[in-house]
């Protein structure tokens, strides 16, 4: 036997098949409006964008006409396989459609009307428009039932107007319950918090925090203002923050969550990431095992956006104004967090007694939440229906910048008798974060240094020039080690190195004026243009 034989040539894989995609729908071929091709160029382009009404299949989004489709991409670790996508039209897509729903006619030699295709530049003339009038508004995809602001569920399939969102569900949904009550809301969070009672939490808040993490997934149609960031923080490796990602994202779209890596320390790459997932209309934003601090202008600005974001496309020079409508959540051991992002958090944390812990083992989670999905949304859906229904009672909730979150998730939660998710809150006064300690550092360091040196103010080329480079090994150590350490973990400097003078002011800049332990640093005026720092 040879290897020509092919019997000892290794067997090809065997590629899973694609799911067949639905033919489109078309209109009844009879019925068709017609499209006189004309030299008035504008009736025509109008007759095409009207036919296009009759499209179930197209909606209008951020100055784009755009349709959903399935994502099938198993190497785009971004979004998983199947995940509804909202993407902008191709122009022959478009002329598919306008051929679909309408009959173009152009006079012939003898002046007899011809049945054509639609001319490019007509298509085009649609496609460029920015605003079709009487095409839907689409903001995304749910795939689960879901709140509308006015209480009510979102429970029969297709369009619904009240939240421009295309509901599809993924799986058979019970019936949600009209009028639900207290203990019915009660019985249905002690279902929730059971999917998570394995995590060694530090505090029932924390669980509670969890749980309202799928809760704001299930309510964010109803939500018009801003909804905090979820970072999913645990003490050591493999305790189980990762997973918590994963039964959330599975119970509320029925697949794992796609795992996303947090953009190393550069703004423009973070910003082209959430640009990316605001173009496809994403309902959750996924950052897994978080290695820097986590923040950044573009994370501060989605996450405190109302309904639409400014954002820069990757590939494109300008700002797209794009709907936001996302979640955003993140995992990793011990984050820390830059810039304004702190008390934008809820952290739930898991610290296990154990040196190695081997979390949940004894019973296979996501497979537990998958079985249990659609009665699980119930329950979260009744937590939140039971609420309104019972007029919003005030449980005395409040959180600057998430009003309308803070007076329904959490408010529902502790109406229905759960711990306050609030207590996971990062940024509050006990928190033990690195990146404000230090800032504080910074601050006491600075006004230390001014009195040594000049009292009026410092340069930051002064301030570097003095306290840099640091004493050697075999030298006395000097009075500024705090302040070095501080300005090298908060400008990421190489160790030894000098931090770069623009980092250390971009630093100063954003502590600039903020009360820390009865101290603010402010600028003193200039010598030769540049900024002098002093602490009051």
């Amino acid at each position: 036997m040879s290897i020509d034989d092919g019997l000892l040539a290794p067997p090809k894989p065997q590629r899973t098949p694609k799911p067949e995609r639905p033919p489109l729908r078309v209109a009844d071929p009879d019925g068709r409006p017609d499209v006189f091709l004309t030299a008035d160029a504008h009736l025509a382009t109008e007759s095409m964008a009207e036919a296009l009404r009759s499209d179930p299949d197209i909606y209008q989004r951020a100055s784009e006409l755009v349709h959903v489709v399935r994502h099938e991409d198993e190497e785009d670790g971004r979004h998983a396989p199947g995940t509804p996508l909202v993407r902008a039209c191709p122009q022959s897509w478009v002329g598919d459609r306008i051929s679909a729903y309408a009959r173009c006619l152009t006079k012939g030699k003898k002046g007899e009307w011809k049945h054509v295709a639609p001319p490019p530049a007509r298509i085009r003339a649609v496609v460029e428009r920015g605003s079709w009038r009487g095409i839907r508004h689409l903001d995304g995809v749910i795939e689960a039932p879901a709140l509308r602001p006015d209480g009510t569920v979102i429970q029969e399939a297709g369009y619904d107007a009240a939240t421009r969102s295309l509901y599809a569900p993924n799986a058979a949904f019970p019936p949600i319950e009209t009028r639900p009550t207290h203990s019915d809301a009660a019985l249905a969070y002690a279902h929730l918090a059971d999917v998570f009672r394995d995590f060694p939490y530090v505090a029932p808040e924390h669980r509670a925090a969890s749980v309202a993490a799928l809760l704001t997934l299930l309510a964010r149609p109803a939500i018009l203002g801003s909804v905090p960031c979820w970072v999913f923080d645990a003490a050591s490796k493999r305790s189980g923050k990762s997973l918590q990602m994963d039964v959330i994202h599975l119970i509320a779209t029925g697949r794992p969550c796609s795992r996303m890596t947090f953009p190393a320390d550069d703004d423009k790459e973070l910003e082209s990431v959430l640009a990316s997932y605001a173009l496809v209309g994403a309902r959750v934003v996924p950052f897994d095992n978080v290695a820097r601090p986590f923040g950044g202008a573009p994370l501060d600005k989605c996450v405190t956006t109302v309904d639409q974001v400014d954002l820069r496309v990757l590939g494109r020079s300008e700002l797209r104004t794009l709907p936001w409508r996302a979640v955003i959540l993140a995992s990793g051991n011990n984050v820390g967090f830059r810039d304004d992002m702190l008390p934008r958090v809820l952290s739930p944390r898991l610290e296990s007694p154990l040196e190695n812990p081997e979390l949940l083992e004894a019973r296979d989670l996501k497979a537990f939440a998958l079985a249990r999905r659609a009665s699980l949304v119930a329950d979260a859906l009744t937590i939140l229906r039971a609420y309104v229904v019972a007029g919003r009672p005030a449980q005395g909730i409040l959180w600057g910048g998430f009003e309308q979150w803070a007076a329904l998730v959490p408010s529902a939660l502790v109406w229905a008798g759960a711990p306050n998710p609030m207590g996971a809150r990062r940024g509050l006064a006990g928190d033990e974060d690195p990146i404000r300690a230090a800032e504080g550092a910074v601050v006491e360091g600075w006004a230390r240094l001014c009195a040594a040196t000049d009292p009026a103010g410092l340069t930051v080329g002064k301030a570097l020039a003095t306290i840099y480079p640091p004493p050697k090994r075999d030298e006395e150590p000097d009075a500024w080690g705090n302040l070095r350490e501080a300005l090298d973990e908060l400008t990421a400097a190489k160790p030894g190195f000098t931090p770069a003078t623009s980092r250390v002011s971009a630093v100063l800049r954003r502590l600039k004026a903020r009360p820390i332990a009865g101290k603010k640093l402010v600028t003193n005026g200039a010598t030769g243009g540049v900024a002098r720092w002093r602490v009051i």
